[in-house]
């Protein structure tokens, strides 16, 4: 710069920084063409050419001279210049980066298609690495090179991968039950209940809870009034027969050698289901669980056809179990007959308001046969109460 003036010497250091002021960010066929401005970067010219000039002048007589001279036999003094950026632009400039290139992992799935088991491969994903972004392009300004650059990422694993999935290759347990579908109300909630609790994958340790994804599908809203027992007693309420999809699960889950968790019986027997099998569910404070105890995964599949619900459970063939399931009336519980009087019935006639029922405890077991000795395991107990029988007497005379 000996032989340019200040002003000519600015000049030409920013022609050269505006011929820099921009370089390319690549990701495959991606381009992004950064420019400095976007950050509102400045350059110091004018103080290192302040500096650069002040050389072999700001010192003594002697001491230029010999820095004069050492620099005309080719000695260098290297000079550092100053340089602003606005950082909150380029947080900005990163986090608009950041979304544009983004890409969701994408999970390999399971579905069943004609009754064969179909696995679909996973997809990585990935996001912009920013710390790296950020150092990249700050070093980029501070040594003004314009040269492309290879966006750095990071890449997303997702969390369901082809290789512990295609371990699913087979079925493990199967149950169906049966419905009146002339009662549409009730076959409604089945089917909404079916769907609700459908395609549902377990993986090792995890816990499948019948009431949370119900409450998951948000579906409630379209439930219908249909028969439910309430205390022991034939009723109406919204949902009637998510108790029949939760049963139906609950023996899958059993023929599979799935853990149960928690189980609950009606407190009367289920026309559908025999004693013991049945596991009927509340929203908040009833409800099935059962645990995947396998180490790989498995997936509930549910269908519902024009009169049943059928709930089958794949898992791998290593894991296949050859399960008989066991119910045993431990007692017979006897109900009582109980004779009330009545005014609105006539003298010497009679009428059985409540016909009654017996009640019982049963238990349950799952007998593993595929052991040289079969293995028996106690599931649970259920309970199902008596019902007095009523008849009422008349006391009413008759008008003279």
């Amino acid at each position: 710069m000996s032989n340019l003036t200040k002003e000519e010497a600015i000049s030409k250091i920013n022609d050269v920084l505006n011929k820099k002021n921009t370089f390319v960010l690549r990701l495959g066929n991606k381009e992004y063409v950064f420019q400095k401005d976007y950050i509102d970067t400045e350059y110091k010219v004018k103080e290192i050419v302040d500096e650069a000039y002040a050389i072999g002048r700001n010192k003594d007589v002697i001491t230029n001279i010999r820095t004069k001279t050492d620099l005309n036999l080719g000695d260098e003094i290297i000079l550092n210049y100053k340089y602003n950026y606005n950082e909150r632009k380029l947080k900005g400039y990163l986090n608009c980066l950041y979304e544009d290139i983004y890409k969701s992992p994408i999970n390999s799935t399971v579905r069943i298609k004609d009754g064969d088991i179909v696995i679909s491969k996973e997809e990585y994903g990935y996001e912009l690495d920013k710390e790296k972004m950020e150092s990249i392009i700050i070093s980029k300004v501070k040594k003004i090179n314009c040269q492309d650059e290879v966006i750095p990422i990071m890449y997303l694993k997702p969390n369901n991968l082809y290789s512990e999935l295609s371990k699913i290759d087979t079925m493990l347990g199967r149950f169906e039950t049966h419905f009146n579908p002339k009662n549409e109300n009730r076959s409604n909630n089945i089917r909404l209940a079916s769907k609700a609790t459908n395609n549902i994958l377990l993986k090792p340790n995890e816990v499948f809870s019948f009431n949370e994804n119900i409450q998951n599908s948000h579906i409630q809203q379209y439930f219908k009034e249909a028969p439910v027992i309430i205390n022991g007693k034939q009723d109406k309420g919204k949902g009637g027969g998510m108790c029949q999809v939760s049963s139906t699960i609950y023996n899958a889950a059993l023929y599979s050698g799935l853990k149960i968790l928690n189980v609950t019986n009606h407190s009367i027997p289920s026309p559908y289901i025999e004693k013991g099998r049945d596991a009927t569910v509340c929203n908040g404070y009833i409800d099935l669980k059962f645990s995947n105890s396998y180490n790989t995964p498995v997936f509930i599949y549910n269908q519902v056809y024009e009169n049943k619900v059928i709930s089958t459970i794949y898992g791998s063939s290593n894991d296949k179990k050859d399960i008989e399931i066991y119910t045993e009336i431990t007692k017979e519980i006897p109900n009582e007959s109980v004779i009330k009087n009545s005014e609105d019935l006539e003298l010497g006639t009679s009428m059985v308001k409540q016909e009654g029922r017996k009640g019982y405890k049963v238990k349950t077991y799952r007998i593993y046969k595929t052991s040289p000795d079969a293995i028996t395991e106690y599931i649970s107990e259920s309970y199902y109460p008596p019902e007095d029988k009523i008849t009422l007497y008349g006391i009413r005379e008759l008008s003279k």
